[in-house]
């Protein structure tokens, strides 16, 4: 009998983790509590050893239609504007098929695994089905969705980030630090390589303000140009915590 497997959360790690147990012949079912992934800026590349797992599940090719890829990634000083290194991916040829990242926004490999998971028939999609409690005992996995349905598996993979109702529910900690800044994320059209004449991924230091750029495509968004940045910055001093995304589509928009 095949095993019944329930996965809590629909981004990236969901549903690439729903495809590989589905690929295996498992029962799975994919619980989402939101009804749309989410399009907040969150993480753009995606790195070689991540390209040999997509690989392997037949998610490279098309995957990599979505984005930009990055050979090469730079490190820059943000006082004086000067390039400090140059790293190139080309190194690692012989280590891996895919010396390089691709730049690209999580929730299109979301939607795009989602695409995928719909054409499975040992697949069940539940957005929009929040769990709000799971039990467990040596036999199996006992699940609660909100409106009180309760579901059995074998196995319960909690891919539900932060602030995760399965952790939370098997006590399990959440170790780790809270930086003290607080980050702001930026989406703009400003050309910064025309600017300032970096890369497409590259990682500005600066003893006040430290800022990483990453450039990646526009493909499957209703903009009509074809690719964006991505600006991630903290200034150092701020004691507020916490992340603030917001996103601008002007052709003058500076970060």
């Amino acid at each position: 009998m095949a095993a019944r497997v329930g996965i809590v959360g629909a981004g990236p790690v969901g549903v690439v983790a729903a495809i590989a147990c589905a690929r295996k012949g498992m029962q799975v079912a994919l619980f989402e509590a939101e009804r749309e992934i989410d399009h907040s800026p969150r993480a753009a590349t995606t790195h070689p050893s991540t390209l040999e797992m997509l690989a392997e599940l037949g998610l490279l090719e098309e995957f990599q239609s979505l984005g930009l890829v990055a050979r090469y990634f730079q490190f820059w000083d943000g006082a004086t504007k000067t390039l400090v290194a140059e790293f190139d991916h080309g190194v690692l040829r012989g280590e891996t098929p895919y010396p390089f990242v691709v730049q690209t926004e999580q929730h299109k490999l979301s939607e795009l695994g989602l695409r995928r998971l719909a054409t499975m028939p040992n697949v069940e999609l539940r957005l929009g089905t929040s769990v709000t409690d799971l039990a467990q005992d040596a036999k199996d996995v006992r699940v609660t969705t909100q409106g009180a349905e309760r579901l059995v598996f074998d196995y319960v993979i909690g891919c539900d980030g932060g602030r995760s109702t399965v952790r939370k529910c098997l006590d399990i900690e959440f170790e780790g630090y809270t930086w003290p800044e607080r980050f702001l994320v930026l989406t703009t059209l400003f050309d910064f390589q025309a600017a300032l004449g970096c890369c497409p991924r590259s990682y500005i230091s600066d003893p006040e303000e430290w800022t990483n750029l990453f450039k990646w495509s526009r493909t499957g968004t209703s903009i009509a140009c074809t690719s964006a940045w991505r600006n991630l910055s903290a200034r150092a001093g701020c004691s507020l915590r916490g992340t603030q995304h917001t996103s601008t589509t002007r052709s003058g928009a500076s970060a």
